[in-house]
C-alpha cells in the first residue's frame, strides 16, 4: 500500500501579499501557539523556562531563598522569559507558506515576578519582499508585541521578524543546504566531547557579586558559554519549558480543522503533522527547506541572554536585547557563545554598557548575532535595576 501523496505547498502570490499588507496596524488574536495562557505566574513557570528552555541554573530564577537575599528581593524571570507568554511570531496571512523565526529586538522596562499576570497585544507593522542566496523569494513580516502586567504597566516591548519562505513542494523553497544535508550529522570524537564537558564545568557566573560600571572597560571579553552538541532531548526540553506549545493527538486534529493550510503530510508514513515537527524529524525538516532537524530559533536568543546575565551578575538589568539568526542550528551542532563590551554610557539616569554578542558553531559559522544594553550598579551609588 502506497503512502498518501504530499499536497503541493503554497507559493507566495500577489493576492496573498495584498491581504497580509492590509493587516498592518491591526491588533491580532493571539493563538499562534496553542494554548494561550493569561494566568498568574508560578515559581515553576520561571524555573522551568530558565532551566529547561535556556539551560540556565542561575538561582536568581529558581531559588526563592537565594532570590530573597538578592537586590530584587525575590525570584525574577530571565530576559527572554516572555517568549513563553507570547512567541513574538506575528505572521498573519500567507496561508501554507512556512514561517521561520528571524530575530527579536527586546526592550525591557520592568521585571517579571512570581504572581504577575502578563498579557500580550500584537500587531503587524511591516511587510517587505526580499530575495537572497537561500531563497529566490521571501517575505519578512515584522510585528510589535506589547506585554503588560496585571496593573496595566508596560513590562516589555518586542519587535520581531518572521521570514516567510515557500516549502520545498511548492517548487520555490530554500536552497543552498544540499552539501550539509549530504554530510549528515557531525561525528564528535571523545576528545572533543571532553573539551565541551570541561567548558560546561568551567562556566562562569557573576551571581551575587556586583559588577560595577566603573570596573568595566570597552573591549572587555565576556566568558564563553557553550551550548551543545544539540540533541533531540535538548529540543524537547525547550518545549517542556514553555507555557505554550503545539496541540497533541485529538487536539492536533481539531487544530488542523481550523488551520488546514498548516498541515504537512509525511510522504513516508502518510501521517499529517504540524510543520514544526521539522524540529524533530529530518524528513519534515527537508520539506521546510532545512538540511536536517533543527532548533527553535528562540533557543539561541535565550543563549545570548544567558551569556549576558552570567557576566553582568544579579544586580544588573538587561534593558535591551537584540537577536538575529543567520544559519540553521542543526541537531549535532555545538555553539560557542561569546561577547565583548563595545561602549559605556548613561541611559535614563543609569550607568550602562553595550555588548556585542554572537554564537559560532564548530564550522566557524555565526549562527546568531546580538546586541545587549545592560545597566550596571555604580560605585558612586545607584543600581542597575529599574
Amino acid at each position: 500500500m502506497s503512502a498518501n501523496p504530499v499536497p503541493k505547498a503554497a507559493d507566495i502570490s500577489e493576492e496573498m501579499l495584498e491581504h497580509t499588507r492590509s493587516l498592518i496596524g491591526v491588533w491580532l488574536r493571539r493563538d499562534v501557539h496553542w494554548p494561550s495562557f493569561a494566568e498568574d505566574l508560578a515559581p515553576i513557570d520561571i524555573r522551568r523556562w530558565a532551566m529547561y528552555s535556556v539551560g540556565d541554573d542561575n538561582p536568581l530564577w529558581s531559588d526563592e531563598e537565594y532570590a530573597r537575599r538578592s537586590p530584587w528581593g525575590g525570584i525574577i524571570a530571565p530576559p527572554t522569559f516572555l517568549y513563553t507568554v507570547d512567541s513574538t511570531i506575528v505572521a498573519p496571512g500567507l496561508r501554507g507558506v512556512q514561517w521561520i523565526y528571524g530575530g527579536t529586538r527586546w526592550r525591557h522596562f520592568l521585571p517579571v515576578r512570581v504572581g504577575d499576570r502578563i498579557t500580550a497585544r500584537a500587531r503587524l507593522t511591516d511587510v517587505v519582499e526580499r530575495s537572497g542566496s537561500r531563497a529566490r523569494r521571501l517575505v519578512v513580516q515584522t510585528g510589535e508585541i506589547l506585554y503588560h502586567n496585571q496593573r496595566g504597566e508596560l513590562v516589555s516591548r518586542a519587535e520581531a521578524d518572521v521570514l516567510r519562505i515557500p516549502r520545498r513542494t511548492s517548487g520555490k523553497g530554500m536552497v543552498g543546504f544540499e552539501q550539509r544535508q549530504a554530510e549528515g550529522r557531525r561525528q564528535w570524537t571523545p576528545e572533543e566531547i571532553e573539551e565541551i564537558r570541561k567548558a560546561y564545568l568551567a562556566e562562569e557566573r557573576r551571581g551575587a557579586e556586583p559588577r560595577y560600571w566603573e570596573d568595566v572597560s570597552v573591549g572587555d571579553v565576556l566568558p564563553t558559554v557553550v551550548k551543545g552538541p544539540l540533541t533531540l532531548v535538548d529540543i524537547m526540553a525547550f518545549y517542556v519549558g514553555r507555557r505554550n506549545t503545539y496541540p497533541p493527538l485529538k487536539l492536533a486534529f481539531q487544530e488542523r480543522e481550523r488551520h488546514p493550510a498548516n498541515v504537512y503530510v509525511s510522504p513516508s508514513t502518510g501521517i499529517p503533522v504540524h510543520p514544526a515537527a521539522g524540529h524533530f524529524d529530518d524528513e519534515i525538516a527537508h520539506e521546510v527547506g532545512m538540511p536536517g532537524a533543527y532548533d527553535q530559533g528562540w533557543m539561541r536568543a535565550n543563549w545570548m541572554g544567558h551569556l549576558v546575565t552570567n557576566w553582568a551578575g544579579d544586580d544588573s538589568w538587561v534593558a535591551e536585547l537584540d537577536v538575529r539568526l543567520h544559519q540553521p542550528n542543526l541537531v549535532g551542532d555545538t555553539t560557542w557563545c561569546s561577547g565583548v563590551v563595545r561602549a559605556k554610557f548613561d541611559q535614563d539616569g543609569h550607568r550602562a554598557v553595550e555588548i556585542e554578542c554572537w554564537g559560532e558553531t564548530q564550522r566557524r559559522e555565526k549562527n546568531v548575532t546580538g546586541r545587549a544594553v545592560v545597566r550596571l550598579p555604580s560605585r558612586t551609588g545607584g543600581g542597575g535595576r529599574p
